[in-house]
């Protein structure tokens, strides 16, 4: 079902909140008149939101004790695992591109070899003269 801005805050809730897109999310909180930087993380513009709802008594307080979760390992381990994967995608970038530098430099070798032996041929095509 898609988002309606007019839905949610003539009913706000938690449940919903929670269910919203990152660009649903900042919707919200422009809507609010919430500031916030673009680059923060969803959990973060939520949080904000949240805050704002309780402080505003739109929604009851007891919604910031169960809604506002610290991160947890999960979120520290997938972001160390999105980081080894980013690192392991610039190694091998990296180990494509010094291969193809390789072939470079053997191709530009070949070809002064090859400059080489046709020099050396009319050198000895001009001395049997």
């Amino acid at each position: 079902m898609p988002f309606i801005l007019d839905e949610f805050v003539a009913s706000p809730s938690v449940e919903e909140l929670d269910s919203l897109k990152k660009s649903e999310i900042v919707k919200v909180a422009k809507h609010y008149g919430i500031e916030f930087q673009p680059l923060m993380r969803k959990d973060e513009i939520k949080t904000y939101v949240l805050e704002y709802l309780v402080d505003e008594s739109i929604l009851p307080s007891t919604v910031l004790e169960t809604a506002i979760t610290v991160p947890t390992d999960n979120t520290f381990e997938s972001k160390r695992l999105e980081m080894e994967m980013n690192k392991e995608i610039r190694l091998k970038e990296m180990e494509r591109e010094r291969e193809r530098e390789e072939r470079e430099m053997q191709r530009k070798k070949k070809k002064e070899k090859c400059k080489g032996k046709k020099r050396q041929e009319n050198i000895n095509l001009g001395s049997s003269n």
